[in-house]
Protein backbone atom coordinates (compact mmCIF):
# COMPACT_ATOMS: atom_id res chain seq x y z
CA UNK A 1 0.00 0.00 0.00
CA UNK A 2 1.31 3.73 -0.64
CA UNK A 3 2.03 5.71 1.50
CA UNK A 4 -0.76 8.38 -0.09
CA UNK A 5 -3.45 5.64 0.61
CA UNK A 6 -2.02 4.73 3.92
CA UNK A 7 -2.20 8.36 4.99
CA UNK A 8 -5.58 9.07 3.58
CA UNK A 9 -6.90 6.16 5.20
CA UNK A 10 -5.43 7.08 8.72
CA UNK A 11 -6.68 10.86 8.62
CA UNK A 12 -10.01 9.65 7.18
CA UNK A 13 -10.64 6.92 10.04
CA UNK A 14 -9.22 8.49 13.20
CA UNK A 15 -8.40 12.63 12.78
CA UNK A 16 -10.96 14.07 10.40
CA UNK A 17 -13.90 15.27 11.70
CA UNK A 18 -16.84 14.42 9.57
CA UNK A 19 -17.31 17.73 7.24
CA UNK A 20 -17.79 18.65 4.30
CA UNK A 21 -15.74 21.18 2.04
CA UNK A 22 -17.61 24.25 0.88
CA UNK A 23 -15.18 25.70 -1.31
CA UNK A 24 -11.89 24.94 -3.66
CA UNK A 25 -9.44 26.72 -1.46
CA UNK A 26 -10.25 23.98 1.72
CA UNK A 27 -9.79 21.15 -0.14
CA UNK A 28 -6.49 22.93 -1.93
CA UNK A 29 -5.56 23.23 2.03
CA UNK A 30 -5.88 20.00 3.08
CA UNK A 31 -4.04 18.96 0.14
CA UNK A 32 -1.12 21.26 0.50
CA UNK A 33 -1.40 19.85 4.47
CA UNK A 34 -1.25 16.27 3.69
CA UNK A 35 1.87 16.82 1.37
CA UNK A 36 3.23 18.62 4.08
CA UNK A 37 2.76 15.46 6.63
CA UNK A 38 4.01 13.06 4.08
CA UNK A 39 7.31 14.97 4.10
CA UNK A 40 7.42 15.13 7.99
CA UNK A 41 6.62 11.43 7.99
CA UNK A 42 9.71 10.59 5.59
CA UNK A 43 11.95 13.02 7.65
CA UNK A 44 10.59 11.03 11.05
CA UNK A 45 11.31 8.15 9.55
CA UNK A 46 15.29 9.00 8.54
CA UNK A 47 15.63 10.30 11.98
CA UNK A 48 14.51 7.39 13.79
CA UNK A 49 16.41 4.62 11.81
CA UNK A 50 19.66 6.86 12.18
CA UNK A 51 18.88 6.08 15.25
CA UNK A 52 18.26 2.46 15.71
CA UNK A 53 20.88 1.76 12.99
CA UNK A 54 18.56 -0.21 10.09
CA UNK A 55 15.87 1.05 8.33
CA UNK A 56 12.64 1.20 10.32
CA UNK A 57 10.14 1.07 7.71
CA UNK A 58 7.63 3.87 6.62
CA UNK A 59 5.10 1.95 8.45
CA UNK A 60 6.34 1.94 11.77
CA UNK A 61 7.49 5.18 11.11
CA UNK A 62 3.84 7.04 10.32
CA UNK A 63 2.81 4.72 13.39
CA UNK A 64 5.05 6.22 15.38
CA UNK A 65 4.76 10.36 14.10
CA UNK A 66 1.11 9.77 14.02
CA UNK A 67 1.01 8.55 17.75
CA UNK A 68 4.10 11.33 18.70
CA UNK A 69 4.32 13.98 16.92
CA UNK A 70 1.07 14.60 14.67
CA UNK A 71 -0.94 16.75 16.84
CA UNK A 72 1.58 19.14 17.85
CA UNK A 73 2.30 19.78 14.35
CA UNK A 74 -0.87 20.20 13.31
CA UNK A 75 -1.49 22.56 15.89
CA UNK A 76 1.38 24.43 14.64
CA UNK A 77 0.11 25.09 11.17
CA UNK A 78 -3.73 25.94 12.23
CA UNK A 79 -4.44 29.14 10.93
Amino acid sequence: MTLCCLFAAVLYDLHYPKKVVKSGLNLAYEISLHKAEEQQVLIHKWLESEKAGYDIGLEKAQESWVEYHKDDWRKSKSA
